[in-house]
């Protein structure tokens, strides 16, 4: 089927791979001949700031920036990332969310409130019904290699069928951006996480 248009907008937290992960989306949507566009914003990363990268790709793809409101997808690696960005989110944007919440130093120095999983599914789903949360630190954890973390996700990405993208193609792209010595537990990492996102497809039949 062509894909005129598909927009993913990734988001976590300074050291979670979210740029990495975004790379190998990218190189997989070339492998199947895409026009893909890029483009990230990130502040204080290496100290644990927001990260995100806008992914577009298609036939019909021009600008890098996807629109607000028009996201097919949010693929968050922290849970309050996915929060913080939701004005690019629309009614059938679908959340998929690591279940983790790192809170920023300053938060604690000052003693402030942060909202929880609970909270923040709650706020989403104002905007959107298709918020799905995956512990994916937890399962990149017994696996060996916490560092495995953004390939669950897009392990859960592949397997829920949210983006328009070949296996096949992930993988060759995985492969492409790791180093040989860890293939195999990322592909441990990229299978564990589909059998993830086929029980949210599930749900999405229901």
């Amino acid at each position: 089927m062509e894909i005129k248009s598909y927009n993913l907008l990734n988001v976590g937290v300074g050291g979670q791979g979210v740029i990495r992960a975004a790379q190998i989306l990218s190189y997989a949507a070339l492998l199947e001949d895409y026009k893909v566009r890029t483009a990230e914003t990130h502040g204080m990363a290496q100290r644990g700031g927001s990260v995100a990268s806008y992914l577009r790709f298609g036939t019909e793809v021009e600008g890098p920036l996807v629109p607000r409101g028009k996201a097919d997808t949010i693929l968050a690696f922290e849970a309050s990332e996915a929060a913080r960005i939701f004005n690019y989110a629309g009614p059938q944007t679908i959340f998929l969310i690591n279940k983790k919440i790192i809170i920023p130093p300053v938060i604690h120095q000052m003693n402030m409130d942060y909202p929880d999983i609970k909270q923040i599914s709650e706020f989403l789903k104002n905007v959107s019904q298709n918020i799905y949360f995956i512990n994916a630190d937890e399962m990149a954890m017994n696996l060996g290699n916490p560092r495995t973390m953004n390939v669950v996700m897009l392990g859960v990405l592949s397997g829920s069928q949210t983006i328009p993208l070949k296996r096949e193609s992930l993988v060759q792209a995985i492969f492409s951006y790791l180093p040989t010595k860890v293939h195999d537990v990322n592909k441990k990492a990229f299978e564990m996480g589909i059998e993830k996102g086929k029980n949210i497809r599930r749900d999405f039949n229901e």
